[in-house]
């Protein structure tokens, strides 16, 4: 009988399970889904020295999101753009096969995307930040209509509020998306030997996200002192990203 009521149990929750995320995913916009896949594959691939060769699922997820007005200027492309920064930046300080000349090169390019990242996550805090939810649906009804041929077949009214909690929640998590982005600058200007404005984004980085630990052990490094570790306690109850 447990064995039954176990069995039982797992299979209600298997079919909970499909039937709660194929109802996330049929809510996402339809416009950008290809752009989201490109991206996972991105993410499931990159890591390694030679990301950048990796780049062409990037461009492909930029263009998507440049085709649609309410997309050309969205926090995504300020990921878009912190992807290749940090990749590129991966490859100037690990791969030993660069010549310093090359080295260089990629730490020039590296701090133009890291550049463009920072600007666009500004400019979305600028203009998104202080948003109530019904003024984010507000903004972006123009551009988001039911006869949109590209929604027939979609539950368009979840489509739609799916969109505003997705923007909802980037303005908790575009603070923090900078806050990388700035870690990466500060990065940049470390391996250049410029250790003072190195500083100056680490303190930025730290302003606008206190927990950024890639920042706090940089600026402790750069300092003299030790990288820093996680505690037992924020290893095995890291800080809820959804709270400010």
């Amino acid at each position: 009988m447990i064995l039954a009521i176990t069995f039982s149990v797992a299979i209600l929750t298997i079919i909970f399970a499909c039937f709660y995320y194929r109802s996330i995913n049929n809510s996402g916009d339809p416009r950008i889904v290809k752009a989201r896949e490109y991206l996972m594959h991105y993410e499931k691939e990159s890591g390694r020295i030679n990301s950048f060769e990796l780049f062409p699922y990037l461009d492909s997820a930029f263009a998507i999101f440049r085709s649609y007005p309410d997309y050309e200027s969205s926090y995504e492309i300020g990921l878009l753009y912190n992807n290749k920064c940090s990749a590129l930046l991966l490859t100037a300080m690990y791969d030993s096969t660069v010549h310093e000349a090359e080295r260089d090169n990629l730490l020039s390019l590296s701090i133009k995307y890291c550049d463009s990242s920072i600007a666009n996550y500004q400019n979305w805090i600028k203009e998104w930040e202080s948003l109530t939810p019904e003024l984010i649906a507000d903004k972006i009804d123009p551009f988001m209509k039911k006869d949109n041929p590209a929604f027939r077949g979609f539950n368009f009214k979840r489509i739609f509020a799916r969109r505003v909690e997705n923007i909802v929640t980037a303005q908790i998590e575009t603070p923090r998306r900078l806050s990388v982005s700035l870690t990466n600058k500060g990065t940049i200007y470390r391996h250049r030997m410029k250790p003072d404005s190195a500083l100056i984004f680490y303190q930025q980085a730290l302003s606008l996200w206190k927990d950024n630990r890639t920042a706090k052990s940089n600026m402790n490094v750069l300092l003299g002192g030790e990288p820093v570790k996680p505690s037992l306690i924020e290893s095995l109850f890291p800080p809820d990203k959804n709270k400010n």
